[in-house]
C-alpha cells in the first residue's frame, strides 16, 4: 500500500508539471562531457584520430518507478574532401516510463587553420525530435481524467556551436533547439534553448621539459562548462588526470536551483577502444550506491589511410 501511494504520489506531482504553464525542461545530463562531445559541442565532429563510435549509458535509479536512464549513441569521423568532420547522433531519454524523448541529427563542421597552431570549427547539426506520453500508465483518482488531444509531439531540431584549440588550449560555445520546438502536450510552451560555453586545458608536464627523467608519460586537464536552458542554470568545475591508458577525473556541479553533484570518473584507453565510468553522487542528503546516477561509456576508433595525413586533432581527455 505505501508503494502505491509514493507511486500515485509521483505521478500526481508529474502531471501538473506536465500541465503547468511555467514549465521549462530540460535536456538530459551527461557527466561523462568528453566521451558524449557531439553532445556538449556540435564542432567537435572530425576530431578525434579517426573514425570514432561511441556508446552512453546513462541511469539514475528513482524509488517505485523504475527510474530515469537516458541512452546516447553517436558516429562521427574527419573527411580530407570536405575539410571537416560529419556525424550522427542519435539519445533516447526515458523518465520513469512514463515520458519518452528521443532525438536523431546529422551533424557538419568545417575545420579552419588559422595559424600554424590554432584552430577553429564550426559545427551545424539538423534533426529530428519527438516526445511521447504513456498515458495508460499513469494513475488517477478519477478514472475518467481526460487524455491530451495528441499523446506524441514532435519537430525538427537544430544546433550550432564553434570551438577553437591548439596543442594545450580548447574551448568553444553552442546552442542547442534553435528552433524551439513544441515540448508540452497540453499547452504551447517551447523546448527552451539551451546555452553551452566550455573551457580546458590538456597539460603533459613530463613532454615539455628538455629532458625527461620519468619512464612514463602522464597529463592533467582542468576544464569549466557553463550551461544554460530556460530557468536552469549550471556550472562544472573538473580536473582530469592520466597516467599512460589509466585516467581518473573529478568534477563539482553546481546547479543555481537544484542540490550541488560530486562527479567522479575513471577510464582506460587501448589501442582502438576505451571504456569509462562515472558515478554522481548528489549533496542534497539523498544519495548512495543505490540512489545516485551511474554512466557508462564506451568507443571505438577506426583509421583509415587517408585520415592519417589530416592537419591537426584536438587534445583533450577521453571521457
Amino acid at each position: 500500500m505505501k508503494k502505491q501511494i509514493q507511486r500515485r504520489c509521483f505521478l500526481f506531482l508529474f502531471l501538473a508539471l506536465m500541465c503547468s504553464k511555467a514549465l521549462t525542461a530540460q535536456d538530459a545530463v551527461f557527466s561523462q562531457f568528453y566521451a558524449s562531445s557531439l553532445y556538449l559541442n556540435p564542432a567537435f565532429a572530425g576530431t578525434s584520430d579517426g573514425s570514432r563510435l561511441t556508446l552512453n549509458y546513462r541511469n539514475h535509479p528513482f524509488p517505485d518507478t523504475g527510474g530515469f536512464s537516458t541512452i546516447y549513441a553517436s558516429l562521427d569521423s574527419y573527411v580530407p574532401s570536405l575539410y571537416g568532420g560529419v556525424g550522427l547522433i542519435a539519445t533516447s531519454d526515458n523518465q520513469g516510463g512514463l515520458l519518452m524523448k528521443k532525438n536523431v541529427a546529422a551533424i557538419y563542421a568545417y575545420h579552419l587553420q588559422l595559424a600554424h597552431n590554432l584552430f577553429i570549427n564550426f559545427g551545424a547539426q539538423a534533426g529530428y525530435y519527438r516526445q511521447d506520453l504513456r498515458w495508460d500508465k499513469l494513475e488517477f483518482a478519477n478514472p475518467g481524467q481526460p487524455p491530451p488531444d495528441h499523446e506524441t509531439v514532435q519537430s525538427a531540431n537544430f544546433a550550432a556551436g564553434v570551438m577553437v584549440y591548439n596543442d594545450r588550449f580548447y574551448g568553444g560555445v553552442s546552442a542547442y533547439h534553435l528552433t524551439q520546438p513544441k515540448e508540452s502536450f497540453f499547452t504551447d510552451d517551447k523546448l527552451q534553448l539551451k546555452l553551452t560555453a566550455h573551457m580546458g586545458f590538456y597539460l603533459e608536464p613530463a613532454k615539455q621539459r628538455r629532458a625527461n627523467t620519468l619512464p612514463f608519460d602522464y597529463f592533467i586537464s582542468p576544464n569549466i562548462i557553463y550551461q544554460q536552458q530556460g530557468a536552469f542554470t549550471r556550472v562544472n568545475l573538473g580536473l582530469y588526470g592520466g597516467v599512460e591508458s589509466i585516467m581518473a577525473g573529478a568534477w563539482f556541479r553546481h546547479d543555481l536551483d537544484n542540490p550541488n553533484t560530486l562527479i567522479f570518473l575513471v577510464g582506460l584507453r587501448f589501442n582502438n577502444y576505451r571504456i569509462g565510468y562515472s558515478y554522481d553522487h548528489s549533496l542534497s542528503g539523498y544519495s548512495d550506491a543505490f540512489h545516485a546516477a551511474h554512466e557508462i561509456s564506451l568507443t571505438f576508433e577506426f583509421m583509415s589511410p587517408q585520415q592519417r595525413y589530416r592537419q591537426r586533432i584536438i587534445r583533450c581527455p577521453d571521457f
